[in-house]
């Protein structure tokens, strides 16, 4: 049985990298949903729970009706 990483963890780990990389800096707007999912080959759900995740971790914050930010001082430890 091969182990393969879940959908949703390859977008954490992705954005995540991004984020610690500066090449997604404070302030700066994530992809939508439809973005993440078409991006990624996943569903839309998907998506959302790794945007979930994200903000769990506080690394993005949502704003209704705007979209998901990287927050200006991402927890990167």
């Amino acid at each position: 049985m091969s182990r393969r990483t879940a959908d949703y963890i390859r977008v954490v780990d992705s954005i995540t990298a991004q984020i610690r990389a500066g090449e997604l800096a404070p302030g700066d707007k994530l992809p939508t949903y439809a973005q993440l999912a078409d991006h990624f080959k996943i569903s839309v759900t998907t998506a959302q729970t790794a945007l979930r995740i994200l903000r769990e971790r506080g690394l993005v914050e949502g704003h209704q009706g705007k979209g998901t930010y990287v927050v200006e001082r991402p927890e990167l430890g």
